[in-house]
């Protein structure tokens, strides 16, 4: 006659059973999770590339053939401006550690002075073959900074369309002479009510900053566009800012 297991070794064999089949199903699920996305990651970079390209046909060639065939089943489906792509290189630049910084600031200090043709041209094919970091391109082409080579008239344009909160939050991290720029362009009680604002506005998140300065430049550019400003020496490449 078979020994009968106790109640506490029954719940210990379920205990161990459950237990294990807790691990290996959660092993399988990241297993197939990083599969899955290391082919999607992979076909996202070759639509980057261009499936055609050489790049893209050396790593296509160090593939086993499934994997291979997965990859560029995947790619099919992704075009090179795909906001997905562009986010996956991106990240993958950056994880890399590449830092771009001084380039983008050569750019800045050299894209005014190649001249207008030159300078348009070399924008509309660097977005097109190197869509990653255009809000770096962007800064090159008009940023917070330069509303300093603003005249008082565009200033005062920009004013009546930004709200004084806004405006006090992207006005903390600004130069001094940005500040007094758009002091000096308000009516003494509303720069004076603005200035407070400031002071009793508290600790700042520098990303919030930013985005405000980010909105304001964009009111800029939208009064560039529809011609009611004009922003000195940089009016013509800054319509090609996207």
């Amino acid at each position: 006659m078979k020994n009968e297991l106790s109640a506490e070794q029954k719940a210990q064999t379920i205990v161990e059973t459950t237990m294990g089949d807790i691990t290996r199903a959660t092993r399988k699920v990241l297993m197939d999770y990083v599969s899955k996305m290391y082919v999607v990651s992979f076909a996202k970079v070759i639509a980057y590339l261009g499936q055609e390209s050489e790049e893209s046909l050396d790593l296509l060639n160090n593939m086993d053939a499934d994997t291979r065939r997965q990859v560029e089943a995947f790619a099919k489906g992704y075009q090179k401006s795909d906001a997905k792509v562009i986010s996956e290189v991106e990240h993958i630049v950056t994880a890399n550690g590449m830092n771009l910084d001084d380039d983008y600031k050569k750019l800045k200090e050299n894209l005014i002075l190649s001249g207008q043709q030159f300078t348009e041209k070399a924008i509309r094919n660097f977005r097109s073959e190197t869509p990653i970091f255009q809000k770096k391109l962007n800064n090159c082409i008009f940023a917070f900074e330069d509303i300093i080579n603003l005249d008082d008239r565009a200033i005062q344009k920009t004013l009546r369309d930004v709200d004084q909160q806004e405006l006090a939050k992207a006005l903390r991290g600004a130069s001094p002479d940005i500040q007094d720029k758009f002091f000096r362009n308000l009516p003494v009680r509303y720069a004076t009510m603005l200035k407070e604002d400031m002071e009793f506005m508290g600790p700042v998140i520098i990303t919030d900053v930013k985005k405000a300065q980010a909105r304001i430049v964009q009111i800029i550019l939208q009064l560039e566009a529809k011609g009611e400003i004009v922003i000195i020496a940089k009016h013509e490449i800054s319509k090609l800012l996207v």
